[in-house]
């Protein structure tokens, strides 16, 4: 790892991860070269593995970021909670999403594990919250946190990918309408 001065060290991170994304969205990973990415970024190939071992190196860590900043919403904000204000909550969850707009679409599309490591994160919440502790078997309840998780990643992915996007209060109360009926979407967005 770069030991120079934090402010230097998270700026030339993201410009070479703003150079990798740039081609990742034109190309597959496989044929992304370093060289390709330090030329984008404008430093040279020595730089870039100061912080990566190779693109792939770059790609787990950008990946990881995303889920580790999901996780420590649903962790230390969403499960915190005593009752699930799912209109909040998924509110929470979309805008962090948006965060990441551009990147999300194309890292559920270029990496299967991505989705079901994201779904790790937020089944948690699913079990305290959506699904009835009693009623259930094991079975059933797998199958339907993952009916679950899969339509809310695939709304939200599908949303993210339109140009000509609803408003995003719009979105949630489609999904609160699906996901938990009788609750109502009208909770102030963060």
């Amino acid at each position: 790892m770069a030991s120079k001065q934090p402010q230097v060290t998270e700026q030339t991170r993201a410009n070479l991860t703003q150079a990798f994304w740039s081609l990742y969205l034109e190309k597959p990973i496989e044929k992304i070269t370093v060289r390709e990415i330090t030329d984008r970024a404008g430093y040279n190939r020595a730089t870039f593995y100061l912080y990566y071992r190779d693109v792939y190196d770059l790609f787990d860590q950008l990946e990881e970021g995303v889920l580790s900043q999901v996780r420590a919403l649903v962790d230390q904000r969403l499960l915190a909670s005593d009752t699930l204000d799912f209109s909040q909550h998924m509110g929470l969850i979309i805008g962090l999403a948006q965060r990441f707009d551009g990147f999300m679409p194309r890292l559920m599309a270029g990496d299967p594990s991505f989705g079901d490591r994201l779904k790790d994160i937020i089944a948690p919440l699913l079990d305290r919250f959506i699904l009835p502790d009693e009623g259930m078997t094991d079975e059933e309840r797998t199958i339907m946190r993952e009916f679950y998780l899969s339509g809310l990643l695939a709304a939200v992915n599908t949303w993210m990918a339109r140009e000509d996007r609803m408003p995003i209060d719009r979105l949630l109360e489609l999904i609160v309408a699906a996901a938990a009926p009788g609750v109502s979407a009208s909770a102030p967005l963060p």
